[in-house]
C-alpha cells in the first residue's frame, strides 16, 4: 500500500516536503512541488486527511460493521445505535461484509486509520486475528456476537438460555422428533443456542444424536425455505427450532404450500421476535431479544470509550431472553 514515505522516496525529497505540498504550504519551490505531485499521481497516493485530522479532533462518526443489511434483526439494532448516537452528536456509517474476511479487514482498517472515531461490530462470525491488533488502542464494541479471545466490551443476549427456552417449549408441547435449523460456520450465537437447545432435549431423555440438525448458508427467508424442503423429506418431524425468525417464516411458506399444518403437524419456534411474527398465519412463537435496546447500549458503551469515560462504563452487558408464545406451537 502506498504511503507518504514511498512518495518522498519517489520524488527524492523529505517526508516533510511531501506533507507541505499536500497541505499547500507556500514554502515549496514550483519545481519541487511538480516533482511531488508527479510522484503522487504515479503512485496513486491518496492522502489520509481524516486520519491526520483525528490527531487534533474527532470525526464525530462511528462505523457499524454488519454481515448483511437484509437481516431485519440487524436493522432494528442499527436503529437503536443510530438514535442514541445521533442524540450524542454522532453520525453512523454502515459497512456490509457478507461474511467476507477481506471486507472485514478493510472495515477494521477504517478504524485503525481513524477515519471514524470507533466501531460497533455486528457480525455472525467475529474475526479474531484482525481484532487482536486493534483491541488495546481503538474504541470498538461487539454487539450480539462476541469473541472472548479479545478484550473488547460486548452487548449480547444469553443465547444458551434462549436456546434452552426454545427446546423446552417444544418438548412441553409433546414434540420428540426435533429439528434445529441453524447457520453454517462458527457463529458464536449459533453455537450457544444449539448448546441450550440440546440441554433441554437431554433433560427429557433424548440423545444429541436424536436431534436432526440443518445448517443453512444464508440467514434469510430463502434459507428457511431450503431447510423446509429438507425437513419434509424426513416426514416424522413434529417440532422445529429455527435460530432466526426469518428462517422460520421462510419455512412456514413451504410447509403451507405442501399442506403441512402448523402447529397441528409441526410446531415451530423462532428467535428474535421480529414484528413480522405477528403478521404471518399462524402467528410465530419466538424467543425475544430487545434489539433496539441492545443497539442503544452498544452505542453508549462505544461513545463512552471514545470519550474516555471511567472503566465502570466498560462492563459487558448481557440481556435476558423472553419467551413469546403465539400460535405456531401446539398447546400441551
Amino acid at each position: 500500500m502506498t504511503n507518504i514515505q514511498k512518495v518522498a522516496k519517489q520524488a527524492n525529497v523529505s517526508v516533510a516536503t511531501v506533507s507541505r505540498v499536500i497541505n499547500q504550504a507556500n514554502n515549496v519551490s514550483p519545481k519541487t512541488r511538480r516533482k511531488v505531485e508527479h510522484a503522487i499521481q504515479e503512485l496513486k497516493y491518496v492522502p489520509n486527511m481524516l486520519a491526520r485530522n483525528f490527531r487534533t479532533s474527532q470525526s464525530k462518526s462511528i462505523l457499524v460493521i454488519l454481515t448483511s443489511i437484509s437481516n431485519l434483526f440487524y436493522m432494528e439494532l442499527v436503529r437503536g445505535i443510530s438514535e442514541y448516537a445521533n442524540n450524542k452528536g454522532y453520525d453512523i456509517l454502515l459497512s456490509e461484509t457478507n461474511g467476507d474476511p477481506k471486507k472485514q479487514i478493510d472495515c477494521l482498517e477504517k478504524v485503525k486509520n481513524r477515519i471514524t472515531d470507533g466501531a460497533i461490530i455486528i457480525e455472525t462470525t467475529v474475526f479474531s486475528n484482525a481484532l487482536m491488533t486493534l483491541e488495546e488502542s481503538n474504541p470498538i464494541v461487539q454487539c450480539c456476537s462476541h469473541n472472548d479471545k479479545v478484550a473488547m466490551p460486548y452487548v449480547r443476549i444469553d443465547n444458551v438460555k434462549g436456546g434452552y427456552m426454545a427446546g423446552k417449549v417444544l418438548l412441553d408441547a409433546g414434540c420428540r422428533n426435533l429439528v434445529m435449523v441453524g447457520i453454517q460456520g462458527s457463529s458464536q450465537y449459533n453455537i450457544e443456542r444449539r448448546q441450550g437447545f440440546l440441554k433441554a432435549a437431554v433433560e427429557v431423555g433424548l440423545q444429541e444424536s436424536d436431534i436432526y440438525e440443518i445448517n443453512v448458508v444464508e440467514l434469510s427467508f430463502q434459507g428457511g425455505k431450503q431447510a423446509a424442503e429438507d425437513i419434509l423429506l424426513r416426514k416424522k418431524t413434529d417440532g422445529v427450532f429455527f435460530v432466526s425468525d426469518m428462517l422460520a417464516i421462510g419455512a412456514m411458506q413451504v410447509f403451507q404450500k405442501h399442506g403441512v399444518r402448523v402447529p397441528e403437524d409441526i410446531s415451530i419456534i423462532g428467535y428474535d421476535n421480529l414484528e413480522i411474527c405477528e403478521m404471518v398465519t399462524p402467528t410465530l412463537s419466538s424467543i425475544a431479544q430487545p434489539a433496539k435496546k441492545m443497539g442503544e447500549e452498544g452505542a453508549r458503551l462505544l461513545i463512552d470509550r471514545i470519550n474516555n469515560e471511567e472503566d465502570i462504563n466498560y462492563k459487558n452487558v448481557i440481556f435476558q431472553p423472553e419467551l413469546v408464545l403465539r400460535n405456531s406451537v401446539r398447546k400441551s
